[in-house]
């Protein structure tokens, strides 16, 4: 009796063990929906409990298993012919569908075998509980060793459910009396990882309007040649994900020697080597690589380049985050500067005639500690250049600041910030850059998102004052002075044509972009206003108002320039008084900012915005600034490219996955 059972509980544990080995991953539902037909069966059922009840149509019958505790397990069988066998082996064959706690498998044949505890199960063999489902050709599992294999299968997995969606304890009576179904779906862009090299930030995506990347991706589907189940987890050979919804796919991981394990209550993934394979053609080999656990672990090596500060190339070792007690987060990224020590020089601290180094000059660190409570935070960045004490203020760069959140009569939700700064770097317009040596202060803050009729309004204010140091704007001298500001923006949209005639995007695969576009014209508008009162008596106000349209045609649906948008805005600046300071001066009267994005060919796009002043009256008259250039190869299931800023030297490559929430047309079969 005991290996009858027994039978039940490892089943569920074998398929929770297998299911979970993509801690890494996760997926949505398929395209089979069956419990919508779990109330049309054949005329013979089998509910098994203790393997010899035979009923037709009867009520569920509930199985108490008794292992490291109780659990409440229910299993109905249906099949065309059913047969008991001394009560030693049961066999189900023809349409066979056990009923597992909520869970359903559907196989050609199912057998148990009593005297060896072995279950077996064979030929269009599918598996479907919550968001889990899988498919494949041969199942057996030994109840006694609790170990079992699976052959030749496919699978769509959801990580994010999967635990709770393979418990034992699921009432499936529950399920059953509500007649859950799954409700068509379409395939839509959800999450994604991003990896990043360089010292830019990247803007948002031009083409799906959003960066959804959240250092994970919940749904995927895998296939193997064979699984090997064991009581504390699973290991094969060899097994493949996919995140793309649609075959053939563009982008897959290939895991060889996979050991999946339960280590302090979350499924760790080990793959001993890992291949990136792109296009079902090009292989890249990326080590081997862990996963699962509460938090993906980040790369622990990167490369960045900031020849500023530390000589050029820098090589930096992420470290995970250390929770210090509840709230407080601390995060440290010790750096080796090897352009620093190729030269055996430095040419990063203008204030300094002494360009030799020594040893502690070859290092640096950046500290990050960041402290949250239910209505405010805390964060500081401080950022070392170098470990050698004489040159520690002019290596420094410091920033912190604190928000309380808090309501308040008309503007309502609002938030109170005090910072602090030492050795800020700013850029004001074709002036460039300058530096903030020391600031402190405080102001309150409203934004607010809000609708007018057909417009689309962002609402910024500021109040506050706050003791400057910083560049003179006539020279590079050095002024100390209070500021007290008052600013405002507002960012305006409206919608004048949208091509709409495409309604059904149900099962549609676009080769070059996560989601479907729609080509349309929006008129923008941007105002800008400041007031600013410094202690010397002087004060400063402008008004700027920018408008323009901006166009989005094609839809990346063919290869050759079927993707463009846009975007020209003119601005004008109206402006008193004048500010001691080279950072806060208003200098670029007459503007106009210019984007583009084009599709040359196929997934490869360029990317370019730039500012032009356009004053006549201003020295500065024809100069570019705030320049980011990009070239992308844009695809719907991942993306890559290449930015520079020439403004200010600084560049990056990225590279992004994106992540689906499965619809009902996915196949887990590729």
């Amino acid at each position: 009796m005991a290996a009858e059972k027994g039978y039940l509980f490892a089943l569920n544990l074998g398929l929770l063990g297998f299911s979970g080995f993509l801690s890494l991953f996760e997926i949505s539902k398929a395209n089979e929906d069956l419990l919508e037909n779990s109330f049309q069966e054949k005329i013979h059922s089998y509910s098994v409990g203790n393997l010899v009840e035979n009923t037709q149509n009867s009520p569920l019958n509930k199985l108490k298993v008794e292992n490291k505790e109780n659990i409440l397990v229910t299993v109905k069988i249906f099949a065309d012919k059913q047969y008991d066998y001394d009560q030693n082996i049961y066999l189900a064959e023809g349409n066979v569908k056990a009923i597992l706690n909520g869970g359903i498998l559907r196989s050609d044949l199912l057998s148990y075998e009593k005297s060896t505890g072995t279950l077996s199960a064979k030929g269009n063999i599918r598996f479907r509980k919550g968001g889990q489902y899988f498919k494949g050709e041969e199942f057996q599992f030994n109840l006694l060793k609790k170990e079992g294999i699976i052959k030749d299968v496919y699978g769509i997995i959801d990580i994010k459910n999967v635990l709770n969606d393979l418990k034992l304890d699921s009432d499936l009576e529950e399920i059953l009396v509500k007649k859950r179904s799954l409700s068509k779906r379409e395939n839509s862009y959800n999450d994604g990882i991003e990896f990043l090299l360089g010292n830019i930030t990247l803007p948002e995506n031009k083409i799906t309007k959003s960066n959804k990347s959240r250092g994970l991706i919940n749904n995927w589907r895998f296939k193997s040649n064979s699984i090997n189940i064991y009581e504390k987890g699973w290991k094969s050979n060899k097994i493949i994900f996919t995140n793309d919804p649609f075959n053939p796919n563009q982008i897959s991981f290939e895991g060889i020697d996979v050991i999946a394990e339960e280590e302090d209550g979350n499924l760790l993934i080990t793959s001993s080597k890992t291949n990136l394979i792109l296009e079902n053609r090009t292989k890249l080999f990326i080590g081997k690589r862990i996963f699962g656990g509460k938090k993906k672990k980040k790369n622990k090596f990167q490369l960045i380049y900031d020849a500023k500060d530390r000589d050029g190339l820098v090589l930096v070792r992420g470290s995970n985050i250390k929770n210090i007690k509840n709230n407080v987060e601390l995060q440290l990224q010790p750096q080796f500067l090897i352009n620093r020590a190729i030269l055996g020089k430095t040419y990063s601290y203008k204030n300094g005639q002494n360009k030799d180094i020594n040893f502690s000059d070859l290092f640096g660190i950046n500290i990050k500690i960041k402290a949250s409570d239910v209505n405010w935070t805390l964060d500081s960045v401080n950022d070392l250049s170098t470990l050698n004490t004489s040159r520690f203020f002019s290596g420094l760069r410091h920033s912190n600041t604190f928000r309380k959140y808090f309501r308040m009569p008309i503007i309502e939700d609002s938030s109170f910030n005090i910072f602090t700064k030492y050795r800020s770097r700013a850029w004001n317009g074709s002036i460039g850059e300058t530096e903030i040596k020391s600031a402190f202060g405080g102001f309150i803050e409203k934004e607010k998102y809000f609708t007018t009729g057909e417009f689309k309004n962002n609402l910024n204010i500021q109040i506050g004052t706050a003791k400057y140091e910083a560049e003179k704007f006539q020279n590079g001298d050095m002024i100390n002075l209070w500021r007290s500001s008052i600013f405002a923006s507002l960012d305006s949209e409206y919608q004048i044509w949208s091509d709409t005639s495409k309604k059904n995007y149900e099962n549609k695969t676009t080769l070059l972009s996560p989601v479907l576009i729609n080509p349309e014209l929006v008129f923008k508008t941007n105002i800008d206003s400041a007031y600013l009162n410094y202690i010397n008596s002087k004060d400063q106000g402008f008004f700027k108002l920018s408008l323009g349209p901006e166009i989005r045609l094609g839809t990346l649906e063919r290869n050759f320039l079927d993707y463009t948008k846009l975007s020209v805005m003119p601005g004008v600046t109206i402006k008193f008084g004048n500010s001691p300071f080279k950072f806060d001066n208003a200098i670029d009267l007459k503007t106009l900012n210019i984007s583009l994005m084009q599709q040359i060919y196929g997934p490869l796009i360029f990317d370019v915005i730039s500012n032009l002043n356009i004053d006549n009256s201003s020295k500065n008259y024809g100069e570019y600034y705030d320049t980011k250039l990009g070239l992308l190869w844009h695809k719907r299931s991942y993306e890559c490219g290449i930015y520079y800023h020439p403004n200010n030297h600084a560049g990056g490559l990225y590279f992004r996955i994106n992540g689906f929430k499965f619809g009902n047309s996915v196949n887990p079969v590729f």
